[in-house]
Formats: C-alpha cells, structure tokens, sequence
C-alpha cells in the first residue's frame, strides 16, 4: 500500500483563446480544496419485467467535470480565475512605472464568458478539464486570510500532462483589506463619494458571483456541447459591529419606497511594488440593496449586525462590478 499525502496534487490553469480549445497550463495555483473530479450519471434500465427488482441493465449517461477548487487570495494568482468568472480584462502598465501593470477585469457582454484549461494532478493520475466555465466565484474573509472559492462546469475530463511549478506569492488577510460605503444620485456619485469616506470595520464579508452556468447536451456526445451561462448576479453579506443605525436606515428606507443608490469599494493592499506603486486588488460595486438584515445579540458575547445585499447593474456605470488589480505581471 502507498498512502499519498495531502501535499502532493496540484492543479495548473490556462486560460483558452477558444472555448474547449486545450491549451497548455500557463500557472500552478496553490490551492486550499479541490474536489473537481468527472461525473458520470448512470441510467438505469427500470421497466417493470414481473419481478420486484428494479433495475436491469445500464448504460452512460451524461458526463461532465464538476467540482470547486479553492485558493488564497493573492493579487498574482486571484485574476486566474476572477478574469474567466468576468470575462474581460484590460491591462495597462501603471502611470510611471514600467514593471507594473493594473488589469481592470468586468464582465463580458456576450456568452460565454472565458474558459479554462484545468489540469488536474490528484496524487494519482492526471485528469484535464477542458471548457472549464466557473459557475460561481466566492470571495470570503473574516479573521483569517482571505480565499476564493470557485464551483467549476467542464466537459467530461481526458488525460492530461502538467509538471509541478508552484510559486510563492504574498497572500492577503483580513488585515490587508478596507470597505467603504457612498451614497449619491447615480453609481458615479456614489463611488466618488465612497472613495472619499472612512473605512467601515467589518468583522468579515462574503461576496459571491453567480453566471448561473448549466451543462448543456445534444444528440451524438454525453459530454456537454457547451457549458452555457444565463442571469448575472452579485450579491453577498457582510459582519460588524452594531454601533449604528446606518444599515438599519438604509434597508428600512428601500422597504419604504425609496431607492438609494449605495456604493461599495472594497480594496485589498499588499506590498510595496514597483517606484510607487501597492499591490492592490480593488472591488468596484456602483449600486447596490439590502436583502435582509439580521442582528445577532450574542447573550454571551457581543451583538452583531449582519446585512445582506445584492448589487444591481448601474446605468451610469454600465455594469454591475468592476475589478482592478495592480501586480507585476504583465498580461492574463
């Protein structure tokens, strides 16, 4: 018997020019979880032949890869998988420097967005993902470092090849990150205005992005055609301390017929790179509502407030969530 260690998989990503197109793994994510694996569905033979037993025979049924992988958050590793949940990037050397380099990633207009090339090393074999589409992106922090999680749709996996080629990179904790909240007409003045407010403490945030991404099979193949995606959402929650009523007012206000426009801009700062420059991932929300509101008393401890919110597509803005990271690498 060998026992493998939990240490020893690893997973290698690259992003295709063509969905479903292999392309070879242009980085090694160091993960935290992955359960991706193949799936496939077994239909059974259950028609009934004069006996209690119920199944006869079987043959394959559909068959795709599935699973969530999850990674620290780091400014170099992040838009792996921040890009293909969005779909577009721009990336543009910083003002003065030549080693520095901001990618503004947002969502992309048509379907679907980018795909990947997931290669798969789990102690065992090797297994590739290809049309790997990311179903929803969970980006979480509390008192800890900060993670992505992703749920990932592909065609059913093949044999694949990939080498052991992580890299260290400088992952970001709850220390590192700041929330702030504006309010104004539009989603414009909404984010100007957060950008001039003060922090807001939180004692942890969930943001989730949903594409609501479905397998989708055809005659001839038991393998998804395409993975195709519908509605775009973005919605999550957040944890403070109740010492207000600013939440209170604001979720009340919109039960009551008003229709605020609240922005959010949440930013995580690493280290000093580049002349002058932070490594630096940036959350840009220009409209967004709260969902619930719930309050936690804590008899043993102390309360909490715990507000939910859902962001909605601004019009001035015209988009829903913007994402800027400012690293060392060049293009995605």
């Amino acid at each position: 018997m060998s026992i493998r260690a939990g240490h020893k998989p690893y997973i290698g990503v690259g992003i295709e020019s063509s969905a479903g197109t292999a392309v070879v793994a242009s980085k090694y994510l160091p993960h935290v979880t992955c359960s991706i694996r193949g799936i496939q569905e077994v239909l059974f033979d259950e028609a009934a032949k004069g006996v209690r037993d119920s199944k006869w025979g079987a043959i394959a049924g559909p068959r795709r890869g599935e699973g969530d992988i999850e990674i620290y958050v780091d400014v170099e590793n992040a838009p792996y998988l921040l890009y293909p949940a969005l779909g577009e990037i721009s990336s543009t050397a910083a003002a003065g420097e030549t080693a520095v380099y901001e990618h503004t990633i947002t969502r992309k207009a048509d379907n679907p967005p980018k795909t990947l090339t997931i290669v798969y090393y789990d102690g065992v074999d090797t297994r590739k993902y290809t049309y790997a589409t990311i179903n929803t992106l969970e980006l979480s922090v509390a008192d800890g470092i900060a993670t992505i999680s992703v749920n990932i749709l592909s065609k059913f996996p093949s044999t694949g090849t990939g080498t052991q080629a992580i890299t260290e990179e400088r992952i970001l904790a709850f220390k590192d990150y700041t929330i702030k909240f504006g309010s104004g007409a539009t989603g414009t003045a909404a984010l100007a205005a957060a950008e001039a407010a003060d922090a807001t403490p939180l004692k942890g945030l969930n943001l989730k992005i949903n594409n609501n991404a479905e397998a989708q099979y055809l005659s001839g193949d038991n393998s998804p055609v395409q993975v195709s995606i519908a509605r775009f959402e973005v919605d999550g929650d957040y944890t403070l301390f109740y010492e207000d009523t600013t939440d209170r007012d604001h979720y009340e206000t919109l039960l009551n017929g008003s229709d605020p426009v609240r922005a959010m801009i949440i930013t995580f700062s690493g280290d000093s790179i580049g002349s002058a420059e932070t490594e630096e991932l940036k959350i840009n929300i220009p409209s967004f509502a709260l969902t619930d509101r719930g309050v936690d008393t804590a008899v043993a401890g102390f309360i909490t407030e715990n507000p939910s919110f859902a962001a909605k597509y601004d019009p001035t803005e015209a988009k829903t969530i913007e994402i800027v990271v400012t690293n060392e690498q060049a293009s995605y």
